[in-house]
């Protein structure tokens, strides 16, 4: 994969890449893991699916809906 401006649902990321690339500092990126963002570790490392980001902002965009109905 060539060196991508933007996380793509197809990529696989490590969490250095990702968080150049969504633009989260370490902490945003460890409450979004706690908050259910999933992760994949192989071996020492691990990555983040861009699929599964987008998966996960659906998520929190759904639960902010529903608070904000109430």
């Amino acid at each position: 994969m060539a060196d991508p401006t933007s996380i793509q649902s197809g990529g696989v990321y490590t969490l250095e890449q990702f968080k150049q690339l969504a633009g989260l500092q370490h902490t945003a990126l460890r409450n979004a893991v706690k908050k259910g963002l999933k992760t994949i570790t192989i071996g020492r490392r691990k990555y983040i699916r861009g699929s599964d980001f987008i998966a996960f902002l659906d998520k929190q965009a759904e639960a902010q809906e529903v608070a904000t109905a109430i």
